[in-house]
């Protein structure tokens, strides 16, 4: 008797989960498909998902009955061979299961969802004693054969509708199913076209035809032929726009025969035509571009350590223009989503409608079509400029790679899993993808120029400005003597508002840069001494005057401001410290006339804030902008001439070994953005602590001192680039048992590794009720790291099988900081 032959495929799903699952298929559906297609399945107890196919094969499971998949969902793959080596490297360096690596790279419009539905059982017409809001379920399925869950939500809400839903399936009424949604919808365009009949010469005839009374229609027609003349496509709805004309006249022309509608699916985001001409360099930007096309040859990454405004920029541009030339693809990455508001001006200007952004402030459907453009090697799209997550975009010709400030910390990926470093990224994929990648900044990272020293990278040095602009003249300012002599009023020093106003007088701009938002970031009473704390997490609550709010920035509780003291219930509350909005009102009621306009996570939640707040800056009409770090990634502007910090010690003294080298790096940038064109600028650093070695390097803009002294700390305690470290983070709702399995784990791992750390509290040691714990591992060079991360992987197995710990969650940040 012969077997029937059967028809397997592997499949990722995007689930916590590190072994791929096994699915049957029939010999046509094994034939279509191909790694990287994405099939809908079965998983679990009626839930459906989205999976990746990974390998086809003819081998039955062992351990289960394979079930069939419901469906495939693409005609080719999303995923190609270049992405898949990315994402094993990613699963293994950050230890994190290949689902929730796809996860977080593929745009979430992909990932298609099921949904819910109730259908009434055959024969359960007969309705046995029913609540009012079991009866109303089963009236409107009478009605409606099939009802969407979510629905049912919006009229019960969440909590109710389970235990209706629950009652009436036990009571063998109802029955559920599923049914697996696509999230996208592309966006469409509707296009008119003339009849062949009313072509040529036949024109005259067609307005004959039309009734004396069909006026708007000849309207219609008169300008369907202007636009037409305009060797244009003719848009449905600027037609309309133009003839005056309404919709029904339209659809009466449409209806006849005279004109037909033709829809088109378009990109939802698009670009106007280049209209600039590339800048010519300067002779040491020449110099320089000439170098870095040189070291690109030796298949190495390159190192641009340029000062700020010394045009590395407009060498990204040259280098771009080569690529494009060859029909390459470029990624340039850049730290902060406002940087790609300006980046985008400029590009657009130059290289039109080349360019792609795909950032997360974009929506799912934008991301989708970048995605499937950068896929399909569409012109769109043969240049992109995005954060982070653009490293895992599907490349199929990649020739260039930027990292633009490389130093940056928001190239890290905090949460969720994985918990990537772009930057390290963007050099793996110049390996697999055997494209140049060049990393800028003024002020590089410690392990980047550490790589150049060990001759890992190569380093080009620009260190004039462009167009010989002096670098800006950097005061520090004392505030502890400023405070002792009566030489301040509010925030500021004297002499920093006296700079203020001569430099409004001179029709320049300033920047105010602090880096903390809101108002004041403690409210305390002054008779109690009681301070005013988020209910879910170990921090204090943060004043926002403007919506009279005290607000949690870990966990976005919010509460009104109390007039009297929870506590002692006294009217004594004061509140202690600035934010930028303190700032701001302070600076408005200091200057009446100057426009002052706040840059921060707070005025930037809609999608084009970063756009408007920055337009209006770069035009002149703001005269004074305050923000946080958001301001200094970057930026470029014209006509700043001087750059107040307000306070450089929050910087200065946070608990993290890097707190010195990011300090500077902050401060650096900061004063970056003071006097780019034509004239010096001008840099005031208030202090309590002037002397501080970071603030007297940041004077002589000396970063290979500040390089030399880290260098040497590092390789005495340990730190990177001298070791690898992963943060093991460990959270429970019960602080006992967060704490012993703290304990369980640095004990596991002291029995393996010599430089194991805590356990210890988290900075924040608590977060939305969870209390948080943290171990740290120093991992020795002895070992290969895949060796020491697969021992880690099997204590961590054993740990998640340990029945007491099933609820604590442990978080695993390699390379963290």
């Amino acid at each position: 008797m012969e077997t029937t032959q059967k028809y397997y495929i592997d499949v990722v799903l995007p689930l916590n989960l590190w072994n791929n699952f096994t699915y049957e298929v029939n010999q046509k559906e094994y034939d279509f498909l191909q790694k990287g297609m994405r099939v809908a399945v079965s998983f679990g107890k009626q839930r459906l998902q989205t999976a990746i196919v990974v390998k086809k094969h003819r081998q039955t499971p062992l351990h289960y009955g394979a079930k069939p998949i419901l469906h495939i969902i693409d005609n080719q793959p999303i995923i190609n061979d270049y992405q898949w080596e990315l994402f094993r490297f990613v699963s293994s360096y950050y230890l994190t299961p290949p689902g929730l690596v796809i996860k977080a790279a593929l745009p979430g419009s992909f990932m298609l969802q099921s949904e819910t539905y109730l259908m009434l059982n055959d024969g359960a017409i007969e309705k046995p004693d029913l609540s009012d809001d079991e009866y109303l379920v089963i009236e409107a399925l009478q009605l409606q054969k099939m009802v969407n869950i979510k629905a049912l939500q919006d009229l019960f809400g969440t909590k109710k509708v389970f235990k209706i839903v629950n009652t009436l399936i036990k009571k063998g009424l109802v029955r559920s199913m599923q049914e697996v949604k696509e999230k996208y919808k592309p966006k469409t365009e509707t296009y008119l076209q003339l009849s062949e009949q009313w072509q040529g010469e036949n024109i005259n005839e067609l307005f004959e035809s039309l009734s004396k009374n069909a006026e708007k229609q000849r309207q219609i027609l008169l300008q369907f032929f202007s636009l037409q003349r305009q060797g244009k496509p003719v848009l449905k709805k600027q037609l309309l726009e133009q003839s005056g004309a309404g919709l029904f006249s339209l659809k009466t022309l449409i209806g006849k025969g005279i004109l037909f509608e033709i829809k088109t699916n378009i990109d939802r985001i698009n670009f106007e035509a280049a209209s600039e001409q590339i800048k010519e360099l300067s002779v040491s930007q020449k110099t320089i571009l000439d170098e870095i096309k040189s070291l690109f040859l030796k298949n190495k990454p390159v190192l641009l350590h340029g000062v700020t405004s010394s045009g590395k920029t407009e060498i990204y541009i040259h280098l771009i223009k080569d690529i494009i030339k060859q029909g390459k693809q470029v990624l340039y990455l850049v730290p902060e989503i406002a940087l790609t508001t300006q980046l985008v001006q400029r590009l657009t200007k130059i290289f039109g409608n080349n360019i792609a952004v795909y950032h997360s402030k974009y929506s799912q459907q934008e991301r989708r079509e970048v995605w499937l453009n950068v896929l399909h090697k569409q012109q769109t799209a043969q240049i992109v400029l995005a954060a982070r997550s653009g490293i895992f975009l599907p490349f199929q010709n990649l020739g260039l790679i930027i990292v633009d400030e490389e130093h940056e910390t928001s190239y890290k990926q905090v949460q969720p899993d994985p918990r990537y470093q772009a930057r390290d990224l963007a050099v793996l994929l110049h390996k697999i993808h055997q494209a140049p990648v060049l990393l800028g900044s003024a002020t590089p990272s410690i392990e980047s120029y550490f790589n150049t020293r060990r001759q890992r990278y190569n380093i080009v040095h620009l260190q004039e400005r462009f167009g010989g602009v002096q670098l800006p003249q950097i005061e520090i300012i004392d505030l502890k003597d400023a405070i002792r002599r009566k030489r301040t009023k509010g925030n500021f020093a004297e002499n920093v508002l006296e700079a203020i106003e001569k430099t409004l007088q001179a029709k320049k701009q300033v920047i105010v840069f602090q880096n903390r938002r809101g108002y004041a970031p403690v409210a305390q009473c002054e008779d109690c001494g009681h301070v005013m704390e988020c209910p879910h997490c170990d921090v204090s609550l943060t004043l926002h005057k403007h919506q009279h709010k005290l607000k949690c920035h870990y966990c976005g509780y919010q509460t009104e401001v109390p007039v009297l003291c929870p506590v002692c219930g006294n009217p004594s509350i004061n509140y202690k410290g600035i934010g930028t909005e303190q700032i701001q009102n302070d600076l408005q009621i200091f200057f009446e006339n100057a426009v002052v306009d706040r840059l921060d996570s707070d005025t930037t939640r809609g999608k084009n804030s970063f756009a408007h707040i920055l337009s209006k800056f770069q035009n002149s009409e703001t005269d004074i902008l305050v923000g946080t770090q958001m301001l200094v990634k970057g930026l470029d502007f014209a006509n700043v001439g001087l750059v107040v910090v307000m306070n450089a010690d929050q910087l200065l003294y946070y608990p993290d070994f890097r707190a010195d080298e990011r300090s500077f790096q902050m401060l650096m940038q900061v004063a970056g953005r003071a006097g780019r064109q034509k004239e010096q600028g001008k840099v005031m650093i208030q202090t309590f602590n002037p002397d501080h070695p970071v603030l007297q390097l940041v004077l002589k803009t000396d970063y290979e001192s500040l390089y030399k002294a880290q260098i040497v700390q590092r390789r005495e305690l340990y730190y990177p680039p001298y070791s690898k470290m992963i943060n093991f983070i460990i959270k429970d709702k019960n602080l006992q048992k967060c704490q012993e399995a703290a304990e369980w784990l640095q004990k596991s791992f002291a029995n393996s590794f010599e430089k194991v750390l805590g356990p210890s509290d988290a900075l924040i040691p608590r977060i939305k009720n969870r209390f948080i714990k943290e171990v740290l591992i120093k991992l020795p060079p002895s070992k290969t790291l895949p060796e020491q991360k697969r021992h880690i992987l099997k204590v961590l197995n054993t740990f998640h099988n340990i029945a007491y710990f099933k609820s604590v969650q442990v978080v695993i940040d390699v390379d963290p900081y």
